[in-house]
């Protein structure tokens, strides 16, 4: 199963951080390509959610699992569609006082088929793209809050 990692510093406290990710009802609203995003379920620390990613006329449907370990870890398990085993992991790291190292670790299993050989290629740029919307969401508002 392909996996890799993609990094990014962001000048900011890792709890602020880590909120800004776990709040995922919000991603249509920075994360280009996030069609839906809805919590289903949440106990504690654990949560639910079926969420749509697409571009153009083809719209991945999916439901995640994740367990939020605030302010240092999220770890996703899920899939559906074209991917039958996904797996995600987000790291907040402090690195100084209001910098935070974040992680994103994801690996994933096909399921096969033309939708599927078209994701293949598509993930590891997609997620790069989602760690910068982070980025800018951050910038926009953690900077305004100061």
């Amino acid at each position: 199963m392909p996996s890799f990692t993609v990094r990014e510093t962001l000048r900011y406290p890792r709890p602020d951080v880590f909120d800004l990710v776990a709040d995922i009802e919000r991603y249509p609203e920075f994360v280009p390509g996030w069609k839906e995003a809805r919590i289903v379920w949440e106990q504690e620390n654990r949560r639910s959610v079926e969420q749509a990613v697409g571009i153009h006329r083809f719209v991945w449907r999916f439901r995640t699992e994740a367990l939020l370990e605030r302010p240092h870890r999220i770890d996703i398990e899920g899939g559906g569609g074209p991917v039958r085993r996904l797996h995600q992991v987000w790291r907040f790291e402090e690195r100084e006082p209001s910098t935070t190292l974040v992680e994103l670790w994801t690996d994933y299993a096909l399921a096969g088929g033309p939708a599927a050989a078209a994701a293949g290629p598509f993930f590891r740029r997609r997620t790069e793209e989602v760690v910068a919307a982070f980025r800018r969401r951050a910038d926009a508002v953690l900077r305004a809050s100061d």
